[in-house]
Order: C-alpha cells, then sequence, then structure tokens
C-alpha cells in the first residue's frame, strides 16, 4: 500500500504543468486556495503541494528512520502543528489509536479528508496564539514550517507551545535550517534568490537553528540532533528529498522571478539544471531535529 502510494506521488510531481499566461505572480496550477494578502506561508496551496507534502514525509522517514523522535508513551492528547495534509497525524492515530488528536492549521485547504476518528481539525493561526487551555496536550509536533513563521515571532510561538505542552509532555521539531552544503553556482544562484523571496515575507531561513536555545531559555533541555539530507545518490532518502526540492522550488518560480526581477525563463532553466549539479557536487541540505521534556 505504502509503495503504492509512494508511486503515485512520485508520478503526480513529474506531470506538473506550467501557470497559465494570465496567472498573476505566486499562483500555481491546480489551486486549492490563493495566498492571501497578508499570507507569511511562501509555497502554494495546491494539489500538487499536497502529493509533495505527503512524499516529503515518506522522505524523513527513510532519512531518520521513524516519524516519532520523542520518547513519547500513552499521549492522551496529541497536536500537529501545520498539519499540512495531516499524513503525520494519520500515522500518529494509528500508534496511538486511544488518543485524541488535533490537526492544526491556518489554512485547512491542503488536508486530505476523512480523518481518523480520533482526529479533529483546527482552524487557527499559530501566529495570533493557540486557541487551547494551557498544559492540553502530551505530545506537540511540528515539522518544516521555517517557511511560514517570521524571524521575530519564533520566540512567542515557542512559548505558546510551552504552554499548551501538560507537565510531562514533549514539543518535538523538524526543521530545514537553510544551510546548504558542496554547493555550486545555480544552487547558491537558487538559494539567494529564495532568500530575497523570503525576507520579504519576514522569514530568516536559518532561525531553526536557534531552536535549542530559545527552549533553553524556557527551562527545557532539549536532545538536538543536526544532519546533512543528501540531495545526490541513491540512498538515505535523496531521491525523494530531490523530487521533494525541486517540486517546491519550481512551485514558486514564477515568485521568485517577479521578486527578483529576473526572467522566467532564467529560473526555470536553473532549476532545471540543479539536479545534475547536486549529483555533481555532492550537495546535501541542513535539518534539525528538537525534542524536550516539559518540567
Amino acid at each position: 500500500m505504502i509503495r503504492h502510494w509512494l508511486n503515485y506521488l512520485l508520478n503526480a510531481l513529474s506531470t506538473v504543468t506550467a501557470p497559465g499566461p494570465n496567472a498573476q505572480p505566486g499562483t500555481a496550477p491546480g489551486a486549492l486556495t490563493p495566498p492571501g494578502p497578508g499570507d507569511t506561508y511562501v509555497l502554494p496551496r495546491t494539489r500538487q503541494e499536497q502529493d509533495r507534502l505527503d512524499l516529503q514525509h515518506f522522505a524523513l522517514r527513510q532519512f531518520l528512520g521513524s516519524h516519532f523522535l520523542a520518547p513519547v508513551r500513552d499521549p492522551r492528547a496529541i497536536l500537529d502543528v501545520g498539519t499540512g495534509t495531516a499524513i503525520w497525524l494519520r500515522e500518529a492515530a494509528r500508534r496511538w489509536p486511544h488518543a485524541r488528536l488535533i490537526a492544526l492549521d491556518k489554512d485547512l485547504s491542503l488536508l486530505r479528508t476523512p480523518l481518523p476518528p480520533n482526529c479533529q481539525p483546527v482552524q487557527a493561526d499559530l501566529l495570533s496564539g493557540l486557541p487551547f487551555p494551557d498544559s492540553s496536550f502530551d505530545y506537540i509536533h511540528q515539522r518544516l514550517l521555517v517557511a511560514a513563521i517570521p524571524l521575530t515571532a519564533w520566540p512567542g510561538v515557542l512559548s505558546d507551545l510551552l504552554r499548551v505542552t501538560a507537565s510531562g509532555g514533549w514539543l518535538e521539531f523538524i526543521e530545514a535550517t537553510g544551510q546548504v552544503f558542496h554547493e555550486g553556482p545555480r544552487q547558491s544562484r537558487v538559494r539567494t534568490w529564495f532568500e530575497t523571496l523570503a525576507a520579504r515575507r519576514g522569514l530568516h531561513l536559518t532561525a531553526p537553528l536557534q531552536i535549542p536555545d530559545w527552549l533553553r531559555s524556557l527551562g527545557l533541555h532539549p536532545t538536538v540532533r543536526t544532519y546533512e539530507t543528501p540531495l545526490f545518490g541513491k540512498a538515505h532518502g535523496a531521491p525523494l528529498f530531490r523530487r521533494d526540492l525541486l517540486a517546491s522550488l519550481q512551485s514558486v518560480a514564477p515568485i521568485l522571478a517577479a521578486v527578483n526581477q529576473v526572467p522566467l525563463s532564467l529560473v526555470e532553466e536553473t532549476l532545471a539544471a540543479l539536479p545534475s549539479e547536486w549529483e555533481h557536487h555532492r550537495t546535501c541540505c541542513g535539518l534539525l531535529t528538537v525534542w524536550g521534556c516539559k518540567p
């Protein structure tokens, strides 16, 4: 079943069509909801993005070896922050069938339904405060939200997540760090383009590197792991990571061109050449995992 779903995702992401000639910068084909004027989230909300997020889920599983890193035991309530398609939450529901699980997102249009009976969707903006009482959850999971949380908002977000964590409960984060190792010239150019786009929305791609220190300032003693995720070769989830990163960049190609004032054709040609450059330079991207227990 998993192999069938993975093959579907790979095929779906290889047939992404370009926006039409009248599309606005930042829009994408198969749009589920258009971005709002104050939306900090860089990536689109499309059917292709649903497939990419699910593919990313399998890439992380291949690389990290598990969907659950913190040593959580018999949680009564679980919160998945920025749930996206809720694929992680479905895994958690199978592992802990007696737990109450919440799928939280500012925009639930990426959510694949129906959810398992012990899962509930909640639409709320993480940046505006969590709509839950203190000490509501035994396990809070958040991953890859660097493209949604402005740099200045991170300390407040972490403090609020800790507020709704029960004593003895666990916070877990998986984040891209914005680091690129063994970078070629095309990848350097693309990183600069994307950093310019992110900065326009108050985002800083290396902000997750500060998560351990922010958590320590809140009284936690987090376990921290740093990784170099490969974009070359065939081992350690590399083929899936390549497809994931390339699909995310292709989805924002029009807005990358607009914000950086370069021809869209140049962006598309540069992205198309990335896989061979990654292979040649043995390029890797930074990944950070952090988990800690609330006293």
